[in-house]
């Protein structure tokens, strides 16, 4: 009797560590998160909708958390689409339990957009005077990024966030009507510093 119930904890505890290797190199496609995840987004927006596909969903089993990816989703601010590359996030198995914020980041990566869509999108998190004036000086232009978010435990954004990529046909105007028109760059943004390289543009038809 002993031997047979040692046999079936060892039988449990290799399907356990089988599972577990599975679910972290692997995953699984689920569409289980889908409902959780656009309530997470509406509690740190309530302006945004988000539209999700299948997820993959990967165990992370050293921090306890839930990597989750899913790709191609479309954001709705408002009457605004937004179409997207993929989203990532880590889920937190401990705050997801106690039914806290359980989203600890998130990684967006844009699809070519406009820029006047992107800035809406980031004034809707956070409406700074910089963001304000941007939106006033930026006419037209495209750009594609990767956007990393922190989140603390009350779905505050942290700021040690991160924005990289890249800006193509912008066209902006400027104080005393100075225009830029054609403008191309990399940029990259953590929190209040930007770093702009590779500069093409057209400053008053120059």
């Amino acid at each position: 009797m002993r031997k047979k119930i040692i046999k079936i904890g060892l039988f449990i505890i290799i399907i356990l560590i089988i599972l577990v290797f599975y679910l972290s190199f692997f995953g699984i496609d689920t569409k289980k998160f889908n409902s959780i995840i656009k309530d997470e987004v509406t509690n740190i927006n309530k302006n945004l909708n988000i539209k999700l596909k299948s997820v993959k969903i990967k165990l992370n089993p050293f921090n306890l958390s839930f990597n989750i990816m899913t790709i191609s989703p479309d954001i709705f601010l408002n009457n605004h689409k937004l179409e997207l590359e993929k989203v990532t996030t880590n889920i937190s198995l401990k705050s997801l339990i106690n039914k806290g914020f359980f989203i600890d980041d998130l990684y967006v990566s844009t699809k070519r957009t406009k820029i006047k869509k992107l800035i809406l999108l980031s004034r809707s998190f956070n409406n700074s005077t910089e963001l304000f004036i941007l939106d006033k000086v930026v006419k037209q232009g495209y750009i594609i990024g990767d956007i990393k978010l922190k989140f603390d435990k009350n779905g505050n954004i942290k700021n040690n966030y991160i924005i990289n990529g890249y800006i193509e046909n912008a066209k902006l105007n400027l104080l005393n009507n100075n225009k830029i028109n054609n403008l191309n760059l990399n940029l990259k943004i953590e929190n209040r510093d930007y770093l702009l390289k590779d500069i093409e543009a057209e400053f008053n038809q120059i």
